[in-house]
């Protein structure tokens, strides 16, 4: 992650407050250093590749069955 660290940590800060948890500085530096490592990848799963060829898939009819 390129953000500054001290970012992250007030990042971190900012999500146990509003989840109101409550979180000692051995936590909160462990805490940090995950979220560091880990928002990356996080970040990867909404990137979606270039989709400009692709198209709609269209159903004209659609059958529901009866019970």
């Amino acid at each position: 992650m390129s953000a500054d660290p001290q970012d992250v940590g007030v990042r971190v800060r900012s999500l146990l407050a509003a989840a109101g948890l409550p979180a000692g500085e051995r936590e909160i530096a462990g805490l940090v250093a995950a979220y560091a490592a880990q928002r990356p990848s996080v970040d990867a799963l909404f990137e979606v590749p270039d989709t400009a060829d692709a198209r709609p898939v269209l159903l004209r009819e659609v059958v529901v069955p009866r019970d």
